[in-house]
């Protein structure tokens, strides 16, 4: 699909939109801080809400092919309202699926050539050359569309924090600075300072912030990365405030985690789901899926397919026949 950067102007009105959004979202399904009176760190939808499916999507890096083919797909899932006839965006449209996004949005994983392109002008002090414009032309499109869907379906399109919600390339918030082809976090960062401002760089921080970091919904649980160890309801809704808790989240790698904590979580935040999983992305799999935690804890990252997660509220998931291409590559 044709990628390109928007007008200053432009990403500063979607962003100030979408900051806007998460900033007053309902407390029906986003519970507030106590005491601060701001959207906390978890999305609930499973008390008093209208019961619906889930499509989790997992990392998704710059690729707004990807992106676009989740809301042109058209999901089967029998005893709902998906019956393979309407796009994953038309039936955000009528308010029958939820889609909730794992994060990380910027930082190609399948573009190595291009940063290394990319760092070569980097270390001559072109901040803004014809390689990182590329690399940041599907990035910034990606998110353009994650924006809008965020401000177009605010209760039934949600994108979680994960470790490449970091525009700064701070250590602060549970942050790490972030590298792996090149030095892609402060390429970034600088790109995006030299190119659009100071004014919109800070402006994407302070969005990437109010993101939520963890999601209940009917059959799952869902966060960026396997939670590195219990967290009840109560520091979940706190969590944009405690930097461990981020960290917990969105850095956890394979064999870090408290073994058993992802079971008592979904004991003691899904009670009336006891055939419920927990899914997230962060570490690529080699297949369409690996499990961790006895089978409980579902990893669907896969940088080379375009798999989402189909959960169907009224039966339990079904890795097999569940995680489903919503396009052949």
């Amino acid at each position: 699909m044709q990628t390109k950067l928007l007008p200053h102007n432009e990403l500063v009105s979607l962003v100030e939109c979408t900051l806007s959004v998460l900033e007053t979202e309902h407390e029906d399904y986003r519970p507030c801080v106590p005491l601060l009176g701001i959207p906390g760190g978890l999305l609930d939808f499973c008390t008093g809400k209208k019961i619906i499916p889930t499509i989790i999507v997992p990392d998704l890096h710059a690729r707004p092919d990807f992106f676009s083919n989740i809301l042109s797909f058209k999901p089967k899932i029998p005893n709902t309202s998906a019956e393979g006839c309407t796009s994953v965006l038309n039936l955000m449209q009528k308010g029958e699926v939820r889609l909730v996004c794992v994060g990380d949005g910027l930082h190609s994983e399948l573009r190595k050539d291009r940063w290394l392109k990319a760092f070569d002008e980097f270390e001559k002090g072109v901040f803004t050359g014809k390689a990182i414009v590329q690399e940041m032309e599907e990035g910034l499109s990606l998110m353009e569309m994650v924006m809008r869907c965020k401000c177009d379906f605010p209760e039934f399109f949600h994108f979680l924090k994960g470790n490449h919600e970091n525009i700064l390339n701070t250590t602060r918030h549970g942050n790490h600075p972030f590298r792996k082809f090149a030095q892609e976090g402060e390429m970034v960062k600088l790109f995006m300072s030299e190119y659009y401002g100071d004014d919109v760089l800070h402006l994407y921080a302070c969005m990437e912030d109010s993101l939520p970091l963890c999601a209940l919904c009917p059959n799952c649980i869902v966060s960026h990365a396997e939670p590195i160890e219990f967290y009840s309801r109560e520091q979940l809704i706190e969590g944009l405030t405690d930097d461990s808790l981020i960290e917990g989240l969105t850095w956890t790698g394979n064999d870090e985690s408290t073994e058993g904590c992802v079971q008592k979580m979904l004991e003691e935040l899904l009670p009336d789901y006891p055939e419920a999983v927990y899914f997230g992305g962060h570490r690529p799999v080699k297949e369409r899926y690996a499990t961790r935690q006895k089978g409980k804890f579902i990893q669907i990252h896969n940088p080379r397919q375009q798999n989402v997660a189909v959960v169907n509220p009224f039966y339990p998931f079904d890795a097999e026949t569940d995680i489903i291409a919503v396009k052949e590559i």
